[in-house]
């Protein structure tokens, strides 16, 4: 029998383990999945607090990449709930279709604000006859695609809550996130002529019904049962590499559970942040490198629980909001996913927003950042004051990509840089820059296995898979 070549995969969050699962079910691989924290799953996990298991916001299965829904089914069979999709728009104290219908978006924008965004995409249609420089900016993108009225309507202001500024962001960033690929498409759908699609919007999705890390705790099952590993408390202090040109990673070395240990490789799978990455590959021998890494930007990630006396606050799984006069983009009911997941008699809100590290968002205290929420929610009245029994605050360093301008320069140079090391693979949101969802990981990490196994240099795979993600589109 052919002796297993050893795969270590660094980071055991979505990317991470989805890799580590690909790669086991293909039988030619001894896989070790190391993980720094006590847990597995990242934000993808679920966790236990007053009675309630919560998850670190919205997550759903949904997918329209072929057979990736049908990959996750056969792995959690029983463990699946289906859920019809139901989200909408907070605008103007009122909550808006989405997908967009014609009648209720009338109604709460008023006609003359109706008109308005039909005249300002009418003639950005027309000024496109005459003559249309490609985008330079998020900004342009969709002003280009929907009219100036309903870029600052909508757009901008989410845009900005999100990721910052709208100018200085990539187009990128808007083609990744935005389904329809026009306004007369939206058009076309609010007058009922052109129909929603699986492309645009999801109609239902799948979650796990003990909550969403349940997920990755099946592809962590699956990895130890066909004799994988899964290790826990892994601080990954050094990569031992070939003195030859090619600089292949032999073996990991750091401390589990407090005591050294040492992981041989004939394949590294990362999914850990770059700098992380960078700093083991280069040390502090590349400057430039390491400089062109930290350039990468990102925004960090607050959750914040409202815990309240009702057994349901919301109509939908998810509502985005996105007026700056509320300090969140998005509110989540974790009951709205399945009931059972809370006390019959309480329910919990989750609210999320991104900030920068010099912002008031970050520097606030847990309490501040409750009051404002709370009021945010009793404000559009969501719920009211007295109903109110506490609060959590989860607080995620650099976790949302930020394509600014210069990101794909910055980009090219991290992987030229990185792919003198020849047995080394990138995955995952974190690891490979990329914004994306969990299924766009689960097919990264098929993608990884599914070509390995067949034979093909890393440096190939690399190369191929970053056509790939280049078409993920994110479909809510």
């Amino acid at each position: 029998m052919e002796q297993k070549k050893k795969v270590v995969v660094l980071g055991a969050g979505i990317g991470g383990l989805s890799a580590g699962y690909f790669l086991a079910k293909t039988g030619k691989y001894e896989v070790t999945v190391l993980e720094k924290a006590p847990v597995i799953g990242g934000l993808c996990a679920s966790f236990e607090y007053n009675n309630f298991t919560l998850d670190y916001g919205a997550h759903k299965i949904y997918s329209v990449i072929p057979g990736v829904l049908a990959e996750i089914g056969t792995l959690m069979a029983d463990r699946l709930l289906t859920l019809p999709k139901k989200n909408r728009l907070f605008l103007r104290g009122h909550l808006v279709d989405y997908p967009l219908k014609l009648g209720n978006l009338a109604g709460v924008l008023g006609l003359a604000t109706f008109l308005k965004l039909g005249f300002g995409y009418a003639f950005e249609l027309a000024r496109g006859f005459v003559r249309r420089q490609p985008p330079d900016s998020y900004a342009g993108y969709m002003i280009q695609r929907f009219g100036r009225p309903a870029y600052e309507l909508v757009f901008e202001p989410l845009a900005d809550k999100v990721w910052g500024e709208p100018s200085s962001l990539h187009p990128e960033m808007a083609r990744a996130r935005v389904p329809a690929s026009g306004g007369m498409e939206v058009i076309l759908k609010l007058l009922g002529i052109k129909k929603e699609t699986a492309e645009t919007n999801a109609e239902f999705f799948y979650y796990p019904e003990k909550g969403f890390g349940d997920f990755p705790e099946a592809m962590k099952e699956y990895i130890e049962e066909t004799g994988g590993r899964v290790l826990l408390n892994v601080d990954v202090r050094e990569l031992v590499q070939a003195v030859q040109a090619d600089g292949k990673i032999t073996a990991i070395r750091g401390t589990a559970d407090g005591s050294p240990a040492e992981f041989e490789s004939d394949y590294v799978v990362s999914s850990i942040p770059l700098t992380s990455l960078g700093c083991l590959v280069f040390g502090e021998k590349d400057m430039a490198f390491l400089g062109s890494v930290e350039d990468l930007q990102f925004r960090h990630l607050v959750l914040v629980y409202v815990f309240a006396n009702r057994s349901l606050v919301l109509e939908d799984q998810w509502i985005f909001l996105p007026e700056r006069e509320y300090l969140f983009s998005r509110i989540f009911e974790q009951k709205q996913m399945n009931p059972d997941l809370g006390p019959a008699n309480q329910t919990a809100i989750c609210c999320d927003f991104t900030c920068d590290e010099d912002s008031w968002e970050w520097k606030a205290t847990d309490g501040e950042l409750a009051e404002k929420t709370i009021d945010g929610l009793v404000n559009a009245g969501f719920i009211e004051p007295d109903e109110v029994t506490g609060y959590l605050v989860k607080r995620t360093q650099n976790f949302y990509p930020r394509y600014d301008l210069g990101y794909v320069e910055k980009m090219h140079k991290v992987n030229r840089h990185l792919r003198v090391v020849k047995n080394l693979l990138l995955t995952g949101r974190i690891g490979m820059y990329n914004y994306n969802n969990s299924d766009h990981c689960v097919d990264m990490g098929r993608f990884i296995a599914d070509n390995l196994a067949k034979g093909d240099e890393p440096v190939n795979i690399w190369n191929d898979l970053d056509k790939r993600v280049a078409d993920y589109k994110i479909v809510d």
